[in-house]
């Protein structure tokens, strides 16, 4: 049997009252699972460039709106694909990590290099 956790969907809305403004996000959160990944599908898929790291199972389909954006584990996920669940009502989620979460590794800054002193 598999843990039930959950995630934050985020749904983006550009702002009703302005043009040009920034989008609107709306977070809702929903119960899911965390699939394994097959080794074909992470295949097929990187060779499209799309390089899926999880899938997560939403159990109903009335919680899943579309929304491409996500919240998972503490870091910002983007949805690659959304696949209906063929047992009963619910979707799935082949979703990849949006760069520069926290969990990437940081390269330290290189020291400046060191001033020399003229000779007199």
């Amino acid at each position: 049997m598999r843990k039930m956790t959950s995630c934050t969907l985020i749904a983006f809305q550009p702002d009703a009252h302005e043009v040009g403004t920034d989008p609107v996000s709306t977070r809702r959160k929903v119960k899911c699972q965390e699939l394994s990944l097959t080794l074909a599908e992470a295949y097929q898929d990187g060779g499209t460039g799309l390089n899926p790291e999880a899938k997560l199972l939403i159990q109903y389909d009335r919680d899943y709106h579309g929304e491409r954006a996500l919240e998972y584990k503490g870091e910002r996920w983007t949805v690659l694909r959304d696949d209906p669940y063929k047992d009963w009502n619910g979707v799935i989620l082949t979703i990849r990590r949006v760069k520069g979460n926290s969990g990437d590794p940081t390269e330290p800054e290189p020291e400046p290099p060191a001033a020399q002193e003229v000779g007199e």
